[in-house]
């Protein structure tokens, strides 16, 4: 992380029921800040700066300005799969995140909720974003996944392969 600039500080995250390997602190990635900053693995977050190219680089072709920050719902939570209450959640190992949307550096706002059938711009950046997804996470799910993800995209490093996009 070091190496791409990415700055962390170590969290005393996780409890005895839901341990968090390696957990993280990080007031933003390569390009952006998180917002608020992010509580999570270091192997979620190595995940995601692989993916933080791919969505600048969507801003910049759809909406025409960078990804100043990451809107987020979280990553740790010590809680059971929603739908599935017998399997732990992959956020209770840190190891999934729930993006809520963009703040761009002109100072728009792309939230998943309301850009997902927002202006046909945000609707293209909103589906580059999934799609690169698809190629950096074991798990991509997003409003049209289920209504539990209506207002955001999840994202995660699990042993389960999906991408609903």
């Amino acid at each position: 992380l070091a190496a791409q600039g990415i700055t962390v500080q170590s969290w005393a995250g996780g409890t005895a029921a839901c341990p968090v390997d390696t957990p993280v602190l990080a007031t933003s990635g390569m390009l952006a800040r998180f917002s608020p900053p992010l509580k999570t693995s270091c192997a979620m977050l190595v995940a995601w700066s692989d993916f933080e190219t791919d969505i600048d680089r969507a801003a910049r072709t759809y909406l025409h300005s960078r990804v100043a920050s990451v809107r987020h719902f979280g990553s740790f939570a010590c809680r059971r799969m929603t739908g599935n209450g017998a399997r732990q959640s992959l956020h209770a190992q840190a190891r999934a995140l729930d993006v809520a949307g963009f703040q761009l550096a002109d100072g728009r706002v792309v939230s998943v909720e309301s850009g997902w059938h927002g202006s046909r711009d945000e609707q293209r950046f909103l589906r580059a974003v999934v799609k690169a997804a698809c190629r950096h996470f074991s798990v991509t799910l997003t409003p049209d996944s289920d209504d539990d993800h209506l207002n955001h995209l999840h994202v995660d490093i699990g042993p389960w392969r999906l991408c609903e996009s």
